[in-house]
């Protein structure tokens, strides 16, 4: 275990399984004492075991971005235990497909709710305590989705870009308490999300790999490093930014 973020207090939303996840482990074995999130806190639970495995301590709670009440408790269960909230990674997030002739409003507002709506209303309940000790680290997860143009998720992309720009505006007002706000932007990466998402597009992993120099798809991991990065103090410098860890994909 490394001493990177030694003693410093993470939360991280969706971490149950795929990227959240990861990221959830790599700041552990980066010294960091994490608080798992998601909708089920039985298999936060299990994230949290293997946190403990890494010789460094977990905090599993139910958390559904959408419920304020679930908000409030995490917040408030965290500094319990905790006492401080040093790290938000902000990865929840949904993304279901949308056929423009067939269009569902309600699928549009889960998906804003979800992804931005959320992810607003977490970092607001956060944003006091890492005022008053003039620290933190906010790192959003938003997609390169964002950025180009992917058929039939277009909602999903517009809460990414969403995510981006409320990354970039809030960075600008919490840079003067010492809060960093930054967003990474995936690409193609190995989670049961691009699961399904190429089964309903009837794509293939190949085809994706066609139009990534990289040649791969992403790993959790991927991901993971970069946010690791950005909740160190080595990215004190580096605020408002969108860091895209795409293989290249946007780069075509």
């Amino acid at each position: 275990m490394s001493d990177t973020l030694k003693d410093k207090i993470a939360i991280v939303t969706g971490a149950r399984r795929g990227i959240g996840k990861e990221i959830a482990l790599k700041l552990a074995k980066e010294g960091a004492k994490v608080v798992v999130t998601d909708i089920s806190q039985e298999d936060c639970q299990k994230v949290v075991e293997e946190i403990e495995k890494l010789e460094s301590e977990g905090l599993a709670l139910k958390l559904d971005v959408t419920n304020e009440e679930d908000i409030k408790n995490a917040v408030a269960k965290t500094k319990e235990k905790f006492g401080k909230i040093d790290i938000l990674v902000n990865n929840a997030g949904i993304c279901l497909l949308e056929d423009i002739k067939n269009l569902d409003l309600g699928v549009v507002e889960k998906i804003l709710n979800i992804n931005l709506k959320g992810l607003i209303e977490l970092t607001y309940a956060i944003l006091p305590e890492m005022i008053a000790k003039k620290y933190g680290k906010i790192i959003n997860i938003a997609s390169i989705a964002a950025l180009v143009s992917w058929s039939k998720i277009h909602t999903y992309s517009a809460s990414k870009g969403g995510v981006i720009g409320f990354t970039k505006g809030l960075a600008g007002d919490v840079a003067q308490y010492g809060i960093n706000v930054n967003a990474i932007a995936p690409g193609a990466i190995e989670t049961p999300m691009l699961d399904s998402i190429l089964k309903e597009l009837r794509m293939t992993r190949e085809q994706v790999c066609q139009f990534t120099p990289k040649g791969r798809i992403g790993k959790p991991e991927d991901i993971a490093n970069a946010c690791r990065f950005l909740a160190s103090d080595e990215a004190d410098f580096i605020t408002g930014q969108v860091l895209i860890v795409d293989g290249g994909y946007s780069i075509k």
